[in-house]
């Protein structure tokens, strides 16, 4: 017993902690180590168990043992109160991110965008610019927020510490001095010589980073003696490509920079640029996305576990059509471009593969534990499948739709759409990485700042305005090609795009300052003084504004409202009708039961015919009890 109450499943995490804080260690041992603050993130027992991979009941059972033994000299508190380095360090990883999304990542995409719409042409901008913008985004908007998310993550994963914390510090400063000297650098290196030394020597910063961050995960997974799931060998191959690519970025820019004339500049560009990219973007950005997804799918969304072998075959077939992509486009432009069917077929390898491992997935069935992030993480992978499916369809595009449509175009006439390819890769950088980092974001800051995520805001603006920025590009862009007038189309749509991520960034920023608990106004339609209940009003308005009918929800099954920490911030987000059916029980009873009390029953008995439709057997919903109601 704890706080009047028994120890359970259901049981919050902040409530127990507040009471019994000598069980910190058991579940610091877990994962927890600081998430949430001193009274830990506000979620139940069985949802940390299922989110960090964890048997409930073995848990529940040590939990019950640490808490037979009283907390000596305060030892746990203290414990509590130690900030160790390691606690937060996804915080100014993601700080930095979105200062850099913010600055020389989108809102200078949107700027160059913008010069290219309103010139009607795509060599209005120079081409070390579009590079130092889009290294900008591969480093500081994708790289950093994936460092941050794995030195957080990961070690909880594994139920250990990260290992060398102030070496993974170190690695920020480096990662940051490097890509924005690199950023500012690169555009003028071009025509100041005497700059090259000092981008190419930012570039080695970045190396160097990028070494110490996976040195120091590999040492992490090494100490925790645990075996590696199938979802870090996604992840140790994404690392692998992450220091490929920063290599073979080196080397590039350096080659680049020194191009003797224009000419030798663009037949690097041509030989060399566009296998960088699918190293990056397929091997570094999609296996460590899609490794991650096959953690946090079933653990904090309650998705189907992935089948081992699915996993496997199709981490081989992603890591082999890479390859054939990277080869085939060397080749194509070095031997011949017979070899172009080498890189189509690794393309159809891509696409088939993460059809598959997706599919097995179900991740657009209903999940166990829905909240707002799961919108960014589905339309993410649906933008990951249209950026797939247009890439297989590139040789339709390009020798039937465009000499039909548009004979005379310059794509026609050279044989290879810039505009479709770019297309292509703005549809998965955007449409797919960029919402998953907006999505995983605004699932796990509120939790590791210790905030009812359900009590936030629904960030449907952010989501709306990227999707929709991501689309008028991706279909403006392929329509430059057929006719001019869609190139202020392409260039507006950047504006949208960094409207949401600003909007996003914000709301993030103001979370991870404490400066945002999650408290909201009112929602039109909310219960008032006096008015009946209805199936569409919360259980948690409908407490505070009558407390007293708390044991009506008792009698009816509702035990978890017992706990108070259940009844302020679970029941908050859930209406009468959804918990109804969560418990499969028939809500018109409960409804007469709670205004019989408050009014006479014709108040409320107009209302019957509307909550009958809520009826509906959920039997697979798990969790809570069974209560059957006559």
């Amino acid at each position: 017993m704890f706080g009047g109450q028994t120890l359970n499943r259901q049981t919050m995490l902040p409530e127990l902690l507040r009471t019994s804080p000598q069980v910190r260690p058991v579940l610091d041992r877990y994962g927890l180590r600081g998430c949430g603050g001193a009274e830990g993130p506000v979620e139940s027992v069985g949802f940390f168990a299922h989110a960090h991979d964890v048997d409930a009941d073995r848990l529940l059972r040590e939990l019950q043992t640490a808490m037979a033994v009283p907390a000596a000299n305060n030892a746990a508190k203290e414990e509590i109160n130690d900030s160790r380095l390691a606690d937060a360090i996804y915080r100014p990883f993601f700080k930095a991110g979105i200062v850099v999304v913010l600055t020389l990542g989108a809102v200078w995409g949107a700027y160059l965008l913008l010069r290219i719409g309103f010139t009607g042409s795509f060599t209005a901008v120079g081409l070390h610019e579009i590079n130092a913008h889009g290294h900008a985004q591969i480093f500081g908007w994708v790289g950093l927020f994936v460092m941050g998310f794995a030195y957080q993550a990961f070690p909880r994963f594994k139920h250990t510490t990260l290992r060398q914390p102030r070496l993974a510090h170190a690695s920020l400063w480096l990662m940051l001095a490097g890509l924005i000297t690199r950023a500012v650098l690169e555009p003028l290196a071009g025509s100041m010589p005497a700059l090259v030394p000092l981008a190419v020597a930012a570039s080695a910063l970045e190396v160097c980073a990028v070494g110490i961050f996976a040195l120091v995960l590999f040492a992490t997974w090494r100490g925790s003696g645990k075996p590696l799931a199938v979802y870090d060998y996604y992840v140790a191959c994404a690392l692998g490509w992450f220091v490929v690519q920063t290599l073979y970025d080196s080397i590039y820019l350096a080659a680049t920079l020194m191009a003797a004339d224009r000419q030798a500049l663009l037949n690097l560009v041509a030989m060399w640029q566009g296998s960088l990219r699918e190293i990056q973007i397929h091997g570094f950005a999609l296996l460590m996305i899609v490794g991650v997804s096959q953690r946090i799918f079933p653990h904090f969304y309650g998705m189907a576990t992935p089948s081992k072998n699915i996993s496997i075959a199709a981490l081989i077939v992603l890591n082999t059509a890479l390859i054939c992509e990277v080869t085939g486009l060397l080749l194509t432009r070095s031997a011949g471009h017979g070899w172009a069917i080498l890189w189509y077929g690794g393309a159809l390898l891509l696409a088939g593969a993460v059809f598959v491992l997706v599919r097995s997935w179900h991740i657009f069935a209903r999940p166990e534990f829905p909240d707002r992030s799961l919108k960014f993480l589905r339309t993410a992978y649906a933008w990951l499948f249209i950026s797939l499916g247009l890439l297989v369809l590139l040789p339709v595009y390009q020798r039937l739709l465009l000499p039909l449509l548009a004979p005379d175009s310059a794509a026609a006439q050279m044989g290879f759409s810039h505009a479709y390819y770019g297309a292509v890769r703005h549809a998965i950088t955007v449409g797919f990485v960029s919402l998953m980092i907006m999505g995983v974001a605004a699932k796990v800051v509120p939790t590791l700042n210790g905030v009812d995520v359900h009590t936030l805001t629904r960030l449907w603006g952010p989501f709306l305005l990227v999707n929709i920025g991501c689309s008028l590009r991706v279909t403006g862009q392929i329509l430059t090609d057929i006719t001019e007038t869609a190139f202020p189309i392409t260039g507006v749509s950047g504006l949208l795009e960094v409207s949401g991520l600003a909007w996003w960034g914000g709301h993030l920023w103001l979370l991870m300052s404490g400066r945002l608990g999650g408290n909201q106004p009112p929602q039109a339609g909310a219960l008032q003084s006096g008015q009946p209940i209805e199936a569409s009003h919360r259980v948690g308005e409908i407490l505070s504004l009558h407390p007293e009918l708390l044991s009506i929800f008792l009698d009816f099954g509702f035990t978890p409202l017992k706990n108070p920490l259940a009844r302020k911030f679970v029941a908050g987000r859930v209406t009468l009708a959804q918990a109804c059916r969560f418990l499969d029980i028939a809500p018109a009873p409960l409804l007469a039961a709670l205004n019989h009390i408050l009014a006479p029953a014709a108040s409320w008995r107009m209302q019957l015919p509307v909550v009958e439709s809520c009826k509906g057997n959920t039997s697979d919903s798990p969790s809570l009890p069974r209560v059957p109601v006559s």
